[in-house]
């Protein structure tokens, strides 16, 4: 064993267990593993109340387990993470420092620069793939181009070759030794006074921390992954994972959990469980939906702030503060949205079949802009996943090749008697709605009078009256989308199109082309280190994007809305309920 010091910087892999950074700094001498909390850093994704509750358990967690090694977490507060990283090589005499790759636009800035001030320090710096089960850079089509939709880069990826799961190290870590100023986990700030007796809820249903991820995993694929296919669409109970918060948080290794379902598949297969093959399929979908989510980021970084779509840029949103606060308070009138909206504030999760339905509830019938949206679910959920986020709300929105089709607006009471058929979830969120029956719990307006008395539902009242009719939403939108292309077509003609990015305009392509004019990576780099995003080349073919409708077929649909409302097949990303796949529509030249 060499003598290097190395620190070992934890972000998102909070955990020991198949940790990539931590296991090649254990291996070439002592390790220094410290946490910087930058809220600086954060910006206008600072996490919210229940993510940073999280936040704080999995890191108190993490130091037991690493001092149960001979080792111990450093926590510091700062308001620069480069800085704080300086400190600590000084303090400790560091040659290294180590961590696992981010994908998101905020953070490969951010490392990309704290990486090159490093090296001017004589520091080495190397980078590991510790979330993912393959890096961004190495998937591409044919042609070299990176995909844009779900379906191929999915079956790219399961014929390649996945790096290994690996276990807990076996031998004890070799602390190094040095003077910082650290701080205890309640100096970091992560959660206030105020906040504490909301949170002490929610230590009853959830359990964070890298140590009890195996009872969750293991809870998951011995009792429910079997009917996973079956049961992942109804809206209560435990029909999902419930894993996402574990690995958003990198206390559960997504190699594992991929590893160990495709474990249970060949096994399945081999006795004839068909049912039992096609839970495992569409659960590891789930798996490449979040892959995708940061391949999409990496490849597309505007897609923070901006549609992948670029037509999607003139649409005509409307920012009506009123029904943005009826949305997040569950106050809209229609029973499963509301119900979804208070689960969310009141647990911090919801389904993702709720997740779905929700949004596209804000963006097509109350027109609110998916940004507004997204930020809220970043704000209020435990499992805040800005690339995720951004995936699903762009997905709903028609910003994606193979996402909603655009003019797509579904019936939230057609979903809830489909999702919820009994009304008992509605019942669990909505005590002013519990005696309904279920023939009128999702639509409560159309109910007789007589059954609205006896179960003591006074609409505008004790339950609001829908916020909008779901006829004049559709005509809401369909009016928007025609206003959307009369944009483009004005932008376009005067010339006046706005843009953040280096972006090539050649052959009028719908997804913009971005080049990232940052310099290349530090001489030092090894082929572990993180790649600088590469997109297109101007004189490349475009890539595929969506196109809408015409005019004609929007006319059509609005003239037999009532086949439209009872449109409720599911695209390939439905399949696992924020996908991106087979609903792609077309527009005519």
């Amino acid at each position: 064993m060499g003598r290097s010091k190395t620190i070992v910087w934890f972000r998102r892999d909070l955990r020991i267990e198949d940790n990539p950074a931590l296991a090649a700094a254990a291996r070439e001498g002592s390790v220094f593993p410290v946490y910087i909390w930058c809220p600086k850093d954060e910006g206008q994704f600072y996490p919210g109340r229940v993510s940073r509750w999280w936040l704080k358990q999995s890191l108190a967690q993490l130091d037991n387990s690493l001092k149960s090694l001979g080792a111990e977490l450093v926590l510091i507060k700062t308001d620069s993470t480069l800085e704080a990283l300086l400190e600590c090589a000084n303090a400790i005499q560091a040659t290294k420092v180590v961590f696992n790759h981010l994908y998101d636009p905020v953070s490969l800035v951010r490392d990309h620069n704290i990486k090159e001030k490093l090296v001017e320090h004589g520091i080495q710096v190397q980078s590991y793939n510790g979330d993912l089960l393959f890096e961004p850079w190495n998937i591409y089509d044919e042609n070299g181009h990176a995909f844009t939709a779900f379906d191929p880069f999915w079956n790219k990826c399961l014929h390649m070759q996945m790096q290994a799961f690996s276990s807990i190290p076996s031998c004890q870590l070799i602390l190094a030794e040095g003077k910082v100023g650290k701080y205890s986990i309640e100096q970091l700030g992560l959660e206030d006074e105020s906040e504490k007796s909301s949170n002490a809820l929610l230590g009853r249903a959830w359990c964070p921390g890298w140590s009890k991820t195996n009872k969750a995993l293991t809870e998951f694929v011995e009792h429910h992954l079997l009917h996973y296919s079956k049961n992942r669409l109804k809206v209560g109970g435990d029909s999902t994972s419930l894993l996402s918060p574990y690995i958003h948080f990198g206390e559960l290794s997504v190699r594992k959990v991929f590893q160990l379902a495709r474990t249970k598949q060949i096994l399945w297969a081999n006795e004839g469980n068909s049912a039992g093959e096609e839970s495992v399929t569409l659960f590891l979908r789930a798996i490449g939906l979040r892959e995708y989510s940061r391949y999409l980021c990496f490849n597309f970084p505007f897609t923070l702030e901006k549609p992948l779509l670029g037509n999607l840029t003139y649409f005509p949103w409307e920012t009506d503060p009123a029904n943005f606060k009826a949305w997040r308070q569950g106050r809209t009138g229609y029973p499963l949205v509301d119900a979804g909206m208070r689960e969310l504030w009141a647990t911090g999760w919801i389904h993702n079949k709720i997740r779905v339905i929700v949004s596209s509830f804000a963006v097509k019938m109350l027109l609110i802009p998916w940004r507004w949206g997204m930020k809220y679910f970043w704000d209020t959920l435990l499992d805040a996943d800005l690339e995720s986020d951004i995936l699903g709300w762009q997905y709903i929105s028609g910003c994606l090749p193979d996402g909603h089709k655009l003019e797509r607006l579904d019936d939230p009471a057609i979903y809830g008697a489909k999702f919820d058929p009994e009304g008992e979830y509605v019942r669990q969120w909505l005590p002013e709605l519990a005696r309904m029956p279920a023939e009128w719990i999702h639509h409560p307006w159309n109910a007789p009078l007589t059954v609205l008395r006896a179960s003591g539902v006074e609409l505008g009242q004790n339950y609001p009256k829908p916020i909008i009719d779901i006829d004049m939403a559709r005509q809401q939108l369909t009016e928007a989308i025609f206003k959307m292309w009369e944009n483009e077509a004005a932008s376009k003609g005067s010339g006046s199109e706005g843009r953040h990015e280096v972006v090539d305009e050649s052959e009028n392509l719908s997804i913009p082309k971005v080049f990232l004019k940052d310099k290349a990576p530090p001489a030092t780099s090894s082929s572990n280190d993180q790649k600088v995003p590469t997109l297109y080349h101007p004189q490349s073919d475009p890539p595929s994007r969506k196109r809408l409708k015409c005019m004609a077929e929007i006319n059509q649909k609005q003239n037999g809305s009532q086949n439209l409302s009872k449109d409720t097949g599911v695209s390939g990303i439905d399949q696992e309920i924020s996908s991106t796949a087979e609903s792609s529509c077309r527009r005519q030249s």
